[in-house]
């Protein structure tokens, strides 16, 4: 995994178009289109797409409108997307006020953006002669941490872009850490533009300030998206420099720009 890490920067990123022409058209046309995709529809997309209108200017929009679109359902992804799902993409945009125009919109439409309280779990049926509890095994300094032993909430990854040789990136919303200084998430290289499909990811602190990065851990995928292997790494790797026209690049820019 660390030497797949080293190998990104070798990998060259595309240019972006510009958005000149989203001037000439109503800002409305920027953001509608994505509100059905997050279980928003008839008067509660019109009054979420007003308010919207209202506060962002068309750059806001724009940014919003192309990391919503970047979402794809399935894969390690919900089956189906959520206003609460829309929140945690308007958080990821670097201008704060997208994050906190989008959650007072949806506020002021009554639109929950709570995510839905998990089922409780059948209660297990009592043996007779219950078996006596086993002691779980002791991990192994800086080996893999199985899977199941992690309690993160249901991961929501978006497309940070794709680079010309094929190779992209995506960061785990849900699990992003904003501070002062740095960010850090989980990140996931894919294959080609499939925002779900790729059988590595790192756990990443960027700082902003400087433009380096160090990883932190790193993780293995089963074709199917299944988890199947966390490892931390006993000392971080790096700080290394974020070099232009890499796929760490677009990392970068995902989170501090």
């Amino acid at each position: 995994m660390r030497r797949a890490l080293s190998l990104l920067c070798l990998l060259s990123l595309g240019g972006c178009a510009g958005y000149a022409a989203d001037y000439w058209r109503p800002k409305g046309h920027l953001i509608a289109p994505q509100l059905p995709r997050y279980g928003m529809s008839g008067t509660q997309a019109d009054c979420v797409e007003g308010r919207l209108v209202k506060a962002l200017s068309v750059k806001q929009l724009r940014l919003l409108t192309d990391l919503a679109g970047r979402v794809q359902t399935g894969g390690n992804n919900p089956a189906s997307l959520t206003p609460y799902a829309f929140t945690y993409v308007a958080g990821l945009v670097r201008d704060p006020e997208v994050g906190v125009a989008t959650r007072k919109a949806l506020e002021s439409c009554n639109v929950s953006i709570y995510a839905a309280a998990p089922k409780p779990a059948a209660p297990a049926p009592v043996a007779q002669t219950p078996p006596p509890a086993a002691a779980p095994p002791s991990p192994t300094p800086g080996g893999p941490t199985p899977p199941a032993a992690q309690s993160e909430r249901p991961p929501l990854w978006v497309n940070l872009g794709t680079a010309p040789t094929g190779q992209g990136i995506s960061i785990d919303a849900s699990a992003i850490v904003n501070t002062a200084t740095y960010r850090e998430a989980w990140f996931r290289l894919l294959n080609g533009d499939r925002s779900s499909v790729g059988d590595l990811g790192y756990r990443l602190r960027i700082d902003c300030a400087t433009g380096t990065i160090m990883a932190l851990a790193g993780r293995k995928y089963a074709p199917n998206g299944t988890l199947i292997e966390q490892k931390e790494y006993p000392k971080p790797e790096g700080p290394m420099p974020i070099e232009k026209g890499t796929v760490l690049e677009l990392a970068f820019r995902g989170v501090c720009t």
